[in-house]
């Protein structure tokens, strides 16, 4: 009896499994009506491609053949993620009759211009932090032997992609490139294109939720529909490497990977064969002397490499960079490097650079300043920042924002840290500007971040072992205090000392090439000081100011080192007489940067600096009403492009720089 209760209840489990296989089986492929398939074939897209990663990234899409889709698209406010329910924003439902109940719908409502943060374009959005969803209709059609890409230039900062009702992909990150191959996935006539954006970020992300820029959130650079044929030149590099040798690389994609290249650089006669294996790769050396791309030649070269029917051009300087000791080599020649760091906000109240006019406005102030290095901070900027440094000669320090409270235990944050860093060299590895790679920005000092950057600097020295590797490092806090006690506190009691020791010992000095330091003599330390004791914040400034000349940086010795932040804060406009220290004056900003320059111009060691910082930025951290209202007011120039008075006292500094050949 017992066996045949078991045979039968085997046999019903067997028959609801065959049910349930049925049923399965029919919601996903049965013939569902027209409108109940579209949220099946949503549903199936997001099951198969929620995990899916995005294509390999096509390089240098400003030479393929392209079509923008530029242009003010609809868009949707979601703070809950509503739209996400069976689909309703992917699929872009809209109620088609009076009857129909909708709480959702893309017309009559929010519009954004793309490429281009939301922050700027409506009030209600300036400190949104949230999801949006975007949406166009397009039409193009995909030649016979050509392929097409959809290409984001970045997305801040979790974009999930769907065309035609069904979701490509998703990408993590707000500052690098991605796309996905829709061939097979365009329709005839009008296609449907809907992203969504997050520009909220978790602890575990990179960065994380604190930082002090703005959180620009949206489609903020080029979205392009990207041609090419079959087998194509998906990714190069070519790069001087010794005296009269180039090396480099072509990697191929397509049916016909294996059929080679062809390098040309006319004016270096070099045509070149390159043979690729199964895999596409071929890498390639040539024999020539180019002229060495520097900032006060910055000559560049047009570079051609060739496959089959696809053709990609390239303008390319050829240098190289080293360190010897504590210097800098650039072509083998000690440099010294004449900086200012810079956010990635336009002028005017603009938001995000998202076009080559803007890079080329800003990066130019720089250059009026005498400059002949950006720090790029604090993220991988838009694309064209590194090619117009390329044609001014610029030197570039890029970085990814592995930036004050990352969770460096956590192995997903590793993850998304190389990531990121592999995206930002895989689109500028071509850039002769680009000499140091930025791995950390003011982190504290603990195992697991020494550990995470350290795996971090050696992925980096992998993907491009020719360039630098670099990290804006802070004096821990028991250094600072031991400082504050032997050489500050001193001084405020009239105690005249001799040097100030001002320490910097970290282990991570060890793992980079070049070492670099933010400190803020002059206006974070003081205020900090006199807060604690009986003097007050003017005495505590004014023994700053007049004993800055002392401080020795005992940073370790042996490598290059950097000042990569130092400055003070101004609103253009505000005046008091100098003598005040009135912080927030311009007189005040323009007092401080002079007697940094008193302190740094004999500093032992230092091969150059990135004052802190070319523009006022937006920053919501900053809450001091009627001065600050949200923004870092460091610049050396104000929002609209005026020039504060400091900005007179660094060129000047530079200029005098230049001329002793330093």
């Amino acid at each position: 009896m017992r066996a045949r209760i078991a045979t039968l209840l085997g046999l019903a489990c067997l028959l609801v499994g065959l049910a349930a296989l049925a049923l399965t089986g029919y919601a996903w492929f049965g013939a569902w009506p027209a409108e109940v398939k579209e949220i099946v074939d949503y549903q199936r897209s997001v099951g198969e491609r929620s995990s899916h990663a995005t294509d390999p990234v096509i390089q240098n899409v400003d030479a393929r053949r392209s079509a923008s889709l530029a242009g003010s698209w609809e868009a949707v406010i979601d703070p809950f993620g509503r739209g996400e329910l069976a689909g309703i924003a992917p699929r872009a439902l809209e109620p088609g009759s009076p009857s129909d109940l909708a709480e959702f719908s893309f017309r009559n409502g929010l519009r954004l211009d793309v490429p281009g943060d939301w922050n700027s374009q409506d009030p209600r959005l300036v400190f949104y932090q949230g999801a949006i969803w975007y949406k166009r209709t397009f039409e193009h059609e995909t030649a016979p032997g050509t392929r097409t890409f959809l290409w984001f230039g970045a997305a801040n900062y979790d974009a999930s992609v769907h065309l035609n009702g069904r979701l490509l992909g998703r990408h993590l990150g707000g500052f690098t490139p991605f796309n996905f191959e829709v061939t097979d996935r365009l329709r005839p006539g009008e296609n449907l294109l809907v992203v969504r954006v997050d520009n909220r970020k978790a602890p575990d992300d990179v960065p994380t939720p604190l930082t002090d820029w703005h959180n620009y959130g949206g489609l903020t650079r080029d979205v392009l529909l990207v041609d090419v044929p079959e087998t194509f030149v998906r990714d190069y590099e070519v790069r001087l490497d010794g005296e009269e040798r180039l090396r480099g690389w072509v990697q191929l994609e397509g049916p016909e990977r294996a059929g080679g290249a062809v390098l040309r650089i006319p004016e270096l006669g070099v045509e070149l064969a390159v043979a690729t294996d199964a895999d596409g790769r071929g890498e390639f050396e040539a024999t020539a002397r180019p002229e060495r791309w520097s900032p006060e030649r910055p000559r560049l070269y047009d570079v051609e490499i060739q496959a089959g029917r696809d053709r990609v051009a390239d303008r390319i300087g050829f240098r190289t960079v080293a360190t010897r000791g504590e210097e800098i080599l650039l072509n083998g020649e000690p440099v010294f490097l004449r900086g200012i760091s810079i956010h990635e906000e336009a002028p005017r109240e603009q938001g995000r650079i998202h076009s080559r006019e803007q890079a080329a406005e800003v990066l130019g102030w720089a250059k009026a300043l005498g400059c002949n290095f950006v720090r790029l901070a604090h993220y991988p900027h838009a694309r064209h920042m590194a090619k117009v440094a390329d044609e001014l000669g610029l030197l570039v320090w890029k970085e990814i924002p592995v930036y004050w409270t990352i969770d460096f235990g956590n192995e997903r944050t590793l993850e998304l840290a190389k990531a990121q860093m592999g995206g930002a060299i895989e689109r500028d590895r071509n850039r002769a500007s680009v000499i140091l790679w930025g791995i950390a920005n003011e982190t504290p000092d603990t195992e697991a971040r020494l550990a995470f950057l350290t795996a971090l600097a050696e992925h980096v020295r992998a993907l491009d072992p020719s360039r630098l590797v670099t990290a804006a490092l802070l004096t821990a806090p028991a250094d600072l205090a031991s400082f504050m006690l032997t050489s500050y506190l001193p001084a405020l009691l009239g105690f005249s000392r001799g040097e100030w020791i001002y320490p910097v010992r970290d282990p991570l000095a060890d793992v980079l090439d070049v070492t670099a330091l933010n400190e803020y003599f002059g206006w974070y330390y003081s205020g900090g000081l006199a807060a604690v004791t009986p003097f007050t914040s003017r005495h505590a400034r004014r023994v700053m100011i007049d004993n800055m000349d002392r401080i020795t940086i005992a940073q370790p010795r042996g490598k290059p080192f950097l000042i990569s932040e130092t400055g003070a804060g101004a609103k253009h406009g505000m005046h008091r007489p100098e003598d005040e220290l009135a912080v927030f004056s311009e007189e005040y900003q323009a007092l401080v940067y002079r007697r940094q320059i008193d302190m740094l111009r004999d500093q032992p060691g230092l091969a150059g600096m990135s004052p802190w910082i070319l523009k006022d930025f937006r920053s919501p951290l900053r809450l001091y009403q009627g001065v600050q209202d949200h923004w870092n007011l460091k610049g050396l120039v104000a929002d609209d492009g005026t020039r504060k008075q400091a900005f007179a006292v660094l060129r000047d500094f530079y200029r005098e720089v230049a001329e002793r050949g330093r």
